[in-house]
């Protein structure tokens, strides 16, 4: 072992004391600049002023013997020790103020508040259901619902910005940190409108099955490259020696898809209770094809280490329950 190893050992164990000693204004205050990358920001952000802001900063480094943030002409970047340190502090004060929270809505009375993630056109009556139930509770709980894919959502879910997600796994992500139950397998079909023609035709047959290669040639709505539907869909069409759509517009937001659908001759694969609304009302129409698209099952996704709060548990249990009665249709709390 070198000197500098030797050094640098043996400093270890005051660098993890100097760490532990650090106060929450402090962390607070390195997380506000992580966010605003600009230090009159942050100070404002914690209510101090931006010298105090400034002195506070410098306190830090000095006690922990490292830069944690660069400065550059226009505001501040982490550095390496700066983004191993904000991981944590983030998660500190996301935690400290989830409690804060909870423990406010104890003492009121209240059910709490729960930030719950899902990704864009998931079991829609299930949430929805599950919203309504726990709204007309004794103890209503406060419910922000956040839509995004898969990947947003489960960087919110890891930064604690939410505390629950309904949503798939993608397989290329980390999971060692995530826990998964199962809630339901959502059935994917090709929509279109009710008077469409390919629609028409099919009705007038009285087809039971479509081949994928008639539908090939109408303008299609798909899921930008980047989300799992894409992936799926595309491999689904080199399975079946198809290219990809010639005319097609790209688009992650069900309610544009479904507004197209209804005004042109559009064709989008989508969760077949998603569209069930428009379906039963005569609007929308499903095309009889069999689509070979294994998406995963839809289930509620949690961080291991991080206990769920009471109201979060609820949440949780209201969504088993309509999952088990049938994906969404609403029962007495």
């Amino acid at each position: 072992m070198t000197t500098g190893e030797r050094v640098t050992v043996a400093a270890l164990p005051a660098l993890e004391a100097a760490v532990r000693r650090l106060k929450l204004r402090q962390l607070q205050l390195l997380v506000a600049i992580g966010e605003y990358g600009n230090l009159h920001r942050a100070a404002e952000a914690v209510h101090i002023s931006q010298p105090a802001a400034s002195k506070l900063l410098a306190q830090v480094e000095e006690a922990l013997g490292s830069s944690l943030f660069e400065r550059l002409p226009r505001g501040l970047r982490p550095t390496a020790a700066g983004d191993a340190l904000l991981r944590r502090a983030g998660n500190i004060v996301a935690e400290l103020s989830a409690a804060g929270e909870e423990l406010a809505a104890i003492a009121s009375g209240r059910g709490g508040r729960v930030r719950l993630g899902s990704i864009v056109g998931a079991v829609p009556g299930l949430i929805s259901a599950t919203a309504v139930s726990l709204h007309r509770a004794s103890d209503p709980i406060a419910l922000s619902l956040v839509l995004g894919t898969s990947g947003t959502l489960l960087a919110a879910l890891r930064e604690r910005r939410l505390d629950l997600v309904v949503g798939r796994i993608p397989v290329t992500s980390e999971r060692h940190d995530l826990s998964f139950e199962f809630l339901v397998d959502e059935r994917q079909v090709v929509v279109c409108r009710a008077d469409h023609p390919i629609a028409m035709r099919a009705a007038d047959l009285a087809l039971r099955d479509l081949d994928l290669r008639y539908l090939m040639g109408a303008p299609w709505v798909v899921h930008p490259p980047g989300s799992v539907l894409h992936a799926r869909f595309e491999d689904m069409l080199r399975r079946a020696g198809l290219p990809s759509p010639a005319k097609a517009i790209e688009t992650d937001s069900v309610d544009i898809t479904i507004n197209l659908l209804l005004a042109g001759d559009f064709l989008a694969v989508l969760p077949r209770n998603t569209v069930a609304p428009w379906i039963e009302r005569g609007f929308l129409a499903v095309l009889p094809v069999e689509l070979s698209l294994d998406l995963g099952a839809v289930g509620i996704i949690t961080l291991i280490d991080r206990p769920l709060s009471r109201a979060a548990e609820r949440v949780v249990e209201g969504l088993r329950r309509h999952a088990q009665a049938g994906e969404g249709q609403p029962s007495e709390p």
